[in-house]
């Protein structure tokens, strides 16, 4: 019997092999390439959604800080307007009782001849002439003090004087620019000018 040799050649089959792992390497390392930018890509989004969230906290933060301090000066000044409704009206329950200040202008001569009498309703505080005019803001002061005000409370006074008098013209801004000037330590005097003659 006749033995007969069988040759196996697995050289087109190496090569076959050869080239699907080429191609396998190949395309492998393109989907590695994208993979790696598609996580880079997710990272810095990642890292930028941080970022914003992170802006967007402090913003709140700092609007939420805005907003207590407003309301806290709101509540303030609520408690203010009611501290000064009360003192208003017993302000204005002390003037309807005849018990506020009135500063009467009279004896006018020329305009700069004057006598001012300051009145705290019956009781009379004293009296400041045109010769006083550099203390007259001072005396003032003094009288409205010797009323019992302090620079806090409410005071409301009127200035009297008579229109036809001769020199009242020049005499009641004298006064009148006092009395303003002591507003600024008496933040809540107020006081109305009358003229007899109207």
């Amino acid at each position: 019997m006749k033995i007969r040799e069988i040759i196996l050649d697995f050289t087109s089959l190496l090569d076959v092999m050869m080239i699907i792992l080429f191609f396998f390497i190949l395309f492998s390392k393109v989907d590695v390439e994208t993979a790696t930018e598609r996580a880079n890509k997710a990272e810095s989004s990642y890292n930028s959604m941080l970022e914003e969230t992170e802006r967007i906290k402090l913003e709140n933060q700092q609007e939420q800080e805005e907003w207590r301090e407003k309301a806290s000066e709101e509540w303030e000044r609520i408690g203010k307007a009611d501290e000064n409704a009360a003192k208003n009206q017993e302000a204005l329950s002390a003037y309807n009782e005849g018990k506020g200040i009135a500063f009467n202008l009279h004896d006018v001569e020329k305009g700069d001849v004057w006598t001012l009498s300051v009145l705290c309703g019956s009781k009379k505080l004293g009296e400041i002439s045109s010769e006083d005019k550099r203390n007259i803001r001072e005396m003032l002061k003094d009288m409205i003090k010797k009323a019992g005000y302090s620079y806090d409370d409410v005071v409301i006074a009127t200035l009297t004087f008579n229109g036809d008098e001769y020199g009242t013209e020049t005499a009641v801004p004298t006064v009148e620019n006092s009395i303003i000037g002591i507003q600024r330590e008496y933040k809540n005097l107020y006081f109305t000018t009358i003229n007899t003659t109207k």
